[in-house]
């Protein structure tokens, strides 16, 4: 009896030892695996983050640069245009009237 006893009880204490080290192990590797997926998920979440405002930013200041630059070039021309055709009229009138004037005399003198 006393032999069966501490059969069963050594069986049960070994079992419930086996039991706690199978769970700890269980646990262990459930935690460890959980922070390994949570730690990739992390990664994964914080590097979809990183790209996604990356091409975000990238793409924005992209479109910001593409815009303005339109915006710029238009400006530049439309200056530069307008001061050449300035210019050019300016001069051309003034170089009109500057013969006009001159031929204007020229001939007055001459036939007067």
């Amino acid at each position: 009896f006393f032999f069966l006893f501490f059969l069963f009880s050594f069986f049960f204490f070994f079992s419930f030892f086996f039991f706690f080290l199978y769970f700890f192990f269980f646990s262990f590797f459930f935690f460890f695996f959980f922070f390994l997926f949570s730690f990739f998920s992390l990664f994964f979440f914080f590097s979809f983050l990183f790209f996604f405002f990356f091409f975000f930013f990238f793409f924005f200041f992209f479109f910001f640069f593409f815009f303005f630059s339109f915006f710029f070039l238009f400006f530049f021309f439309f200056f530069f245009f307008f001061f050449f055709f300035f210019f050019f009229f300016f001069f051309f009138f003034f170089f009109f009237f500057f013969f006009f004037f001159f031929f204007f005399f020229f001939f007055f003198f001459f036939f007067f």
